[in-house]
């Protein structure tokens, strides 16, 4: 019995110093409070940090989305002077998991105005969960646990040894990311262009192994991902939220990668889809539907040329082909919030037909000036396609 009694006593020892550990150091920034205008966090798992923590903390206007909306959306907006702002998007995230974190933002009636940044591939039901989404986040439970976590350990351990952020690293205390230096892009454009087309063509809109896209799941017993905005729209009705959408104003180049996986059409009739869900909610609660704007397809800004390779010039708008550049998303916020530009357009049943057709329309010359570009995805969506053994190339 005295061992046994001396076991349980190491064991709470131990126990008690590895949380004692990991609340000191704090590898997720969730236990200590943060002034938003201090010194960049360093954090080891953002989703953690924006899950658990920043998702509860009060603001005027909050950002959900994806890498697009995490990246491209900066802390610093002229068009916002004086409103406490938080980024909650994250790398990566599916619709489901932003119906999750609009859910939690909204609660208790805050804030009042949320931005949500909608990508069609994060609609993909068949896409693999990111490697470091938990389930075990939403739990009310998850800052403790997390103490007794050997991964939180080995976090720790990593952050005590080299506690300085670097460029590229999550965050500020608003969530907004550090941004990556862009000259470590000189000379390298076409590469990283290539990476991203190649990494949605292997990976997000035909992913192995059904090669496809597709708002449900077969065989799971959840929602589709058109469901899951249907909730946000409903939820956003219910508590009077003023809710903003947009479609990334990714470079066109991405335009043309989903059109060489064969997905052109599925993304004009989601795009219909939305439109449609929206005014069909709002009519529902007996209010107008939520401003949608379309920031996608051909114009002065996606159509940006791409230094040689080699070249040192670098671009203003884009990093790679689907992440735009926090100045864009300066000129996206203030067009959202009513600044007069002609850039992007609100998408309502009058005006959706117009809109693909203007898209389809401007997409032509884009492709004949642009040969050597189209002519490298197609070929990179048959080779990603045959590495894949999908059943036919796009």
């Amino acid at each position: 019995m005295r061992y046994f009694i001396h076991f349980i006593i190491a064991a709470l020892v131990l126990s008690a110093a590895l949380a004692g550990f990991n609340w000191w150091v704090d590898p997720y920034a969730i236990y200590h409070a943060q002034a938003s205008g201090a010194q960049p966090l360093r954090v080891m798992n953002e989703r953690i940090f924006k899950t658990v923590k920043l998702v509860h903390a009060p603001a005027d206007v909050v950002f959900i989305g994806s890498s697009r909306t995490d990246i491209g959306i900066g802390r610093e907006q002229p068009a916002l002077p004086g409103q406490h702002l938080l980024n909650l998007a994250i790398f990566d995230q599916r619709i489901a998991e932003t119906r999750r974190l609009f859910e939690l933002a909204v609660q208790d009636g805050k804030p009042h105005t949320v931005v949500l940044g909608l990508d069609f591939f994060a609609f993909n039901a068949l896409l693999a969960p990111p490697s470091d989404y938990a389930e075990e986040n939403y739990s009310a439970l998850r800052s403790t646990t997390l103490l007794l976590s050997i991964s939180t350990l080995s976090n720790a351990i990593s952050k005590y040894r080299h506690p300085q952020t670097a460029g590229g690293d999550c965050c500020h205390a608003d969530g907004f990311r550090i941004a990556n230096d862009p000259a470590s892009l000189r000379g390298n454009y076409r590469h990283s262009f290539a990476a991203s087309e190649r990494q949605y063509l292997m990976e997000k809109y035909l992913p192995y192994p059904q090669c496809a896209f597709d708002y449900s799941a077969r065989g799971r017993e959840v929602k589709s991902s058109l469901d899951e905005l249907r909730a946000i729209f409903e939820l956003a009705q219910r508590q009077h939220v003023d809710l903003r959408l947009f479609i990334s104003p990714s470079h066109a180049l991405q335009w043309e990668t989903l059109g060489a996986a064969g997905l052109w059409d599925t993304w004009e009739n989601w795009k219909r889809q939305l439109v449609t869900m929206n005014e069909d909610v709002a009519a529902h609660a007996g209010r107008a539907p939520f401003p949608l704007w379309d920031f996608s397809g051909y114009d002065q800004i996606s159509t940006e040329a791409l230094p040689e390779d080699g070249e040192q010039r670098l671009m203003v708008g884009y990093s790679d082909s689907a992440h735009y550049t926090p100045r864009v998303g300066q000129r996206l916020v203030a067009r959202v919030f009513g600044a007069a530009d002609n850039w992007g357009e609100l998408l309502d049943p009058s005006s959706i037909d117009a809109r693909l057709a203007q898209i389809r329309a401007a997409r032509q010359p884009y492709r004949a000036s642009h040969v050597r570009e189209v002519t490298e995805i197609v070929a990179l969506a048959h080779e990603t396609a045959r590495a894949k053994h999908c059943p036919q190339t796009p």
